[in-house]
């Protein structure tokens, strides 16, 4: 799906055991990959794609996921959508980033109709069907139910204190004392620029330095998507890490706070730490503040 995952682990293992819960898990995150990947055209993400209209009948993780994104959608009021496939693929990120070509000129005009209501139903039998004119990228908050999925696997497997991090994305389950997870410098710095400290729970960033590259036209994109406009989202933050209970959580908090600014994503965060929802954050502008609260 685009990313690496890195086991870090405190606990007394020997060589052949950690090695042993190392192909586990690799075995874990292909299976996954195989359900959720938009990148790869066999997964059952991309048959759901082809077959809008239709009742398609999907794996229970990916139904799972699907219901949490509808979930968000409608308590984000539109602004976690996981319904743009459709304009990632028109930006050219149809692909893993590191097999994207930046020798081709994106369509920069969307015709994007941004839906009132999450645009696919659900049967409790496991089936769904996406409104046609809709593709799903389930992006952050399917890697987010990946690595959660992969913990309490490492945790039936008897793993005690441990972080497993995608693509920056880190859930931490500790027996003793809180883990430091730094925050990485949006501004190219080698210094973090900010740690959270977890002791259960996931910390997700969300930033468009990143994964941006630039056309031949001289235009710099990145792969967050305005869901209002169907473009790369102009926004005054570079980088927004949330910690939470939940990692999916943190990734779906992170992405609206990124979309809504400092101005406003700001405020926002705060709400969602006084009702409980996230314990700390960090957030990042393009001015070079840093807005820490922990």
């Amino acid at each position: 799906m685009g990313t690496d995952v890195e086991l870090f682990v405190d606990d007394w293992l020997t060589g052949p055991e950690l090695s042993s819960l190392a192909c586990q898990l690799e075995a874990s995150i292909r299976r996954y990959e195989r359900i959720f990947s938009r990148f790869d055209p066999a997964s059952h993400l991309s048959r759901l794609n082809r077959q809008a209209g239709w009742w398609v009948t999907v794996p229970a993780e990916l139904y799972e996921v699907l219901k949490l994104a509808a979930h968000w959608f409608e308590q984000t009021r539109g602004y976690f959508d996981p319904f743009i496939g459709e304009d990632m693929r028109r930006i050219g990120y149809s692909v893993s980033f590191d097999r994207l070509d930046v020798t081709v000129e994106p369509v920069l005009a969307s015709r994007r109709v941004p839906p009132v209501i999450p645009p696919i139903e659900f049967r409790p039998d496991c089936t769904v069907r996406l409104q046609p004119g809709y593709e799903v990228d389930l992006g952050g908050i399917a890697k987010g139910f990946i690595v959660a999925r992969c913990a309490e696997e490492l945790r039936a497997q008897g793993l005690r204190n441990f972080a497993l991090s995608a693509g920056g994305d880190v859930l931490v389950t500790s027996d003793a004392e809180p883990w430091p997870v730094r925050v990485a410098n949006p501004f190219g710095g080698a210094e973090p620029v900010g740690t959270l400290y977890v002791k259960q729970g996931g910390v997700a960033t969300s930033g468009t330095y990143k994964r941006r590259w630039q056309t031949p036209t001289g235009r710099v994109m990145h792969h967050l998507i305005d869901p209002f406009t169907g473009l790369p989202a102009d926004t005054d933050v570079v980088s927004v890490s949330v910690c939470a209970d939940e990692l999916t959580t943190a990734e779906v908090l992170a992405k609206v706070a990124l979309l809504l600014g400092a101005e406003r994503g700001t405020p926002y965060l705060c709400a969602a730490r006084e009702a409980g929802i996230c314990s700390s954050f960090l957030l990042a502008t393009t001015k070079g503040a840093v807005i820490p609260c922990n």
